[in-house]
């Protein structure tokens, strides 16, 4: 935000019932759609929510090119808007499916790979987790306490009632953690060599001439970010289709005599795009690295059952079934 920005107070707005909020929308030239049947769907789905899928389809105010107002454009039709909501719905559950077993995979690598690198409960030292200052160890260790007392799972609670132990080894310990904590913790404070390992496991890499060192934690980091925001937007229920706000680092384009194999040369299509595009592509990019190819179908079904969608507006271009990411 600009530092002379101003700030104004929200404007005062009387509840309005859903009857009336609908009669209001017919009136401002939205097409297709019956009062009874928009009141239904203004009442199931809400009128702000709803509005972020009609707001394209507003008259642009010439007053305020940032700014869309009533009426609606000519022959504009709910249909059309209502289809874009439904989109948008199964794209986040399809996002969410496709999150579950990346998140899982990386439960199990980390629980493995820390173990083996400083024991089952090496996490109890602050060397066990290296790239944490001794601060966020100490937090690490409080978030840890937290979420192991209040576990109800079956496993957990076994362990409790057999072992004296203050906590469960790592293989058990992340089923307790959230995303976002244990790419806090876990991910981020483990050895480099360990981040490394899995970025090339995920080919994640940079040039390199050695294979067991080639990975490239810093973009494996970003894309571990963005699979968390989107995590969270989809849980929360918020629009997707056409977010602008799931960014993260690609791997650089390289020229040369290596360009026609080098990885990061197949991102170039998606480098100056807006929209969800570019997140699809890298969550079906790491669900191939771990075998999940299945994905890939459902996603590309969707897309097929919903020929009106704008892909433009997704970030995508007209050829990108072609694209070799896609393929």
């Amino acid at each position: 935000m600009p530092e002379d920005t101003v700030l104004i107070p929200y404007p005062e707005h009387s509840a309005k019932a859903t009857s009336e909020l609908a009669t209001r929308l017919i009136d401002g030239n939205l097409q297709g759609v019956t009062k009874e049947s928009l009141n239904q769907s203004l009442s199931q789905i809400g009128y702000y929510r709803l509005k972020g899928y009609w707001y394209p389809f507003l008259t642009p105010d010439s007053t305020n090119q940032a700014k869309h107002i009533l009426p609606f454009i000519k022959d504009t039709d709910f249909k059309e808007i209502l289809e874009r909501y439904h989109f948008d719905q199964e794209l986040r559950v399809l996002v969410f499916s496709g999150i579950v077993p990346i998140e899982i995979f990386l439960k199990s690598y980390l629980a493995t790979e820390l173990s083996k690198a400083t024991g089952p409960f090496g996490y109890m030292n602050p060397a066990g987790l290296p790239n944490l200052t001794y601060y966020d160890w100490i937090d690490c260790q409080q978030k840890l306490k937290v979420r192991y007392s209040k576990s109800n799972a079956p496993y957990i609670k076994h362990f409790k009632e057999t072992y004296s132990n203050p906590l469960p080894p790592y293989w058990m310990l992340v089923g307790c953690l959230t995303y976002g904590e244990l790419k806090q913790y876990f991910f981020s404070g483990a050895s480099f060599e360990i981040q490394r390992h899995l970025a090339t496991k995920l080919h994640i890499v940079t040039p390199n001439s050695n294979p067991q060192f080639n990975g490239n934690a810093k973009i494996l980091s970003s894309w571990l970010e963005a699979l968390r925001r989107a995590r969270n937007m989809v849980a929360h229920h918020e629009r997707f289709w056409d977010t602008p706000n799931l960014t993260f680092t690609f791997p650089k384009h390289r020229s040369g005599s290596h360009a026609k194999t080098w990885w990061g040369n197949d991102w170039d299509f998606l480098r100056d795009t807006t929209g969800p595009a570019a997140f699809l592509t890298m969550e079906n990019y790491l669900l191939k690295q771990i075998g999940d190819t299945e994905w890939q179908q459902k996603f590309i079904r969707l897309m097929n059952q919903y020929p009106n969608i704008p892909i433009t507006q997704m970030g995508f271009s007209e050829d990108w079934k072609e694209m070799r990411l896609w393929q």
